[in-house]
């Protein structure tokens, strides 16, 4: 009875037992804010729902995430779960042992909710699942309905490649910016040359070149996509100082109004929005997308695409918290807030139903009739062969280098990676 009357004394009668949570950390790269609202509020959703488990989402811009990564995964502070663009930079996480298999964790629903597409994407080649697929993404050709006007030049006059050209040179006589590029972070730039493979080579031709079989890719295809790319470059489309610009200076200068074009993904919709100055970017009834120009003699298919399917990977210490955590957040009617306010192109099932936004509809269509859709070439070939082609679509973007060069340096990366 003294011990009762004593805890009572204290207060420690009164104090119920704390329940032991869980911490998920999320490491993302989303910069723009009201995207990160809308993800503060799914995870504070979450939290209502889960109090044992507390999310917590660390932010890292896309050049830094891709270069601290792999040495996070190593250290201490690795993140739970993390965003992954899949494909060969994925599948070396898998065998590095960086990642934990998750198929006996998730749940039937959220595999099904992905599709057989989403979670082949993320199966490695030991046959484990290690991530969820969260969405489909295109590059895509933006342009300025109000600047091809100024100048003079139909957008349909630009379907081929010496159009394009054409095109290029009438934006140049007219005193207009033909086309804005970050060139500082070179990933911009590879999407230039992976789109003239995408033509060029094609799905058979750059699967062939990437396992290695004959020249690769200093097969003839591939040296002649870096010839057509070079061609470009010596008109000098890009916008002064391009070399020093990274995404978000040419994704602002693209939306400011100050180039005629941004090859670039699906989300600088919003993004060209957030980086202009004024933030509201360019109206959508000034916006049009241009189908990437056909060369002539090239193997691809002409509805070939090129992009992403993006998702999230479980690193090798996710609890099983951090699976429930993903599977809320992956859900449908989660999935579709993105949706609806134009973010990305969500692939669980339904959640895309409620897109109204005509340029991610029109790039959903554009997926969804393709024959092939590459895989963004610097993460399909991993991140040491990616990281040369990434180098080298800068160096072409700069008329720096010969086709032929940057061709065999490429195939050499793939001979050293075999």
């Amino acid at each position: 009875m003294k011990h009762i009357a004593l805890a009572a004394m204290l207060g420690l009668a009164a104090i119920a037992p704390v329940q032991a949570q869980t911490v998920v950390r999320h490491l993302h790269i989303t910069s723009i804010p009201a995207e990160v609202e809308l993800m503060n509020s799914i995870a504070a959703d979450f939290m209502a729902q889960n109090p044992d488990i507390v999310v917590e989402l660390p932010f890292l811009e896309n050049e830094a995430f891709k270069a601290k990564l792999t040495t996070l995964l190593q250290s201490a502070d690795a993140p739970d779960v993390f965003h992954t663009w899949g494909g060969g930079v994925f599948y070396e996480q898998a065998k590095a042992g960086f990642l934990r298999p998750i198929e006996d964790v998730l749940s039937d629903e959220a595999k099904e909710a992905v599709g057989s597409a989403g979670i082949a994407a993320y199966t490695a080649e030991d046959g484990h699942l290690y991530g969820v697929a969260r969405d489909v993404a295109e590059v895509v050709l933006w342009y300025n309905k109000a600047l091809f006007e100024q100048a003079g030049v139909d957008p349909a006059s630009m379907e081929t490649w010496e159009g394009f050209l054409a095109g290029v040179q009438t934006f140049k006589d007219a005193g207009i910016t033909p086309i804005a590029i970050g060139a500082k972070d070179k990933w911009p730039a590879h999407f230039w040359w992976s789109k003239l493979v995408v033509r060029q080579a094609g799905m058979e031709g750059f699967q062939a070149a990437a396992r290695g079989e004959g020249d690769g890719f200093a097969g003839e295809d591939f040296v002649k996509a870096g010839e057509y790319f070079l061609e470009l470059a010596a008109m000098e489309p890009w916008q002064q100082g391009f070399l020093a610009a990274g995404y978000g200076d040419a994704s602002g200068y693209f939306g400011d109004g100050k180039a005629a074009m941004h090859l670039m993904g699906d989300w600088d919709y919003g993004a060209m929005k957030d980086n202009s100055a004024n933030k509201e970017g360019i109206p959508d009834d000034q916006l049009g997308i241009l189908p990437f120009p056909t060369i002539e003699g090239g193997k691809g298919d002409p509805t070939d695409t090129l992009g992403g399917l993006g998702g999230i990977a479980f690193s090798k210490n996710a609890s099983d918290a951090a699976v429930r955590w993903v599977e809320f957040f992956n859900n449908q009617e989660n999935q579709a807030k993105y949706a609806k306010d134009a973010y990305y192109i969500p692939i669980s099932k339904g959640a895309a139903d409620v897109m109204t936004n005509p340029f991610k509809v029109q790039i959903a269509r554009n997926i969804g009739n393709a024959h092939w859709h590459a895989l963004f070439f610097d993460q399909a070939l991993g991140p040491n062969v990616g990281g040369v082609v990434n180098d080298m679509s800068a160096e072409l973007a700069g008329n720096s280098i010969s086709a032929q060069e940057a061709a065999e340096l490429i195939k050499e990366a793939v001979d050293d990676s075999l």
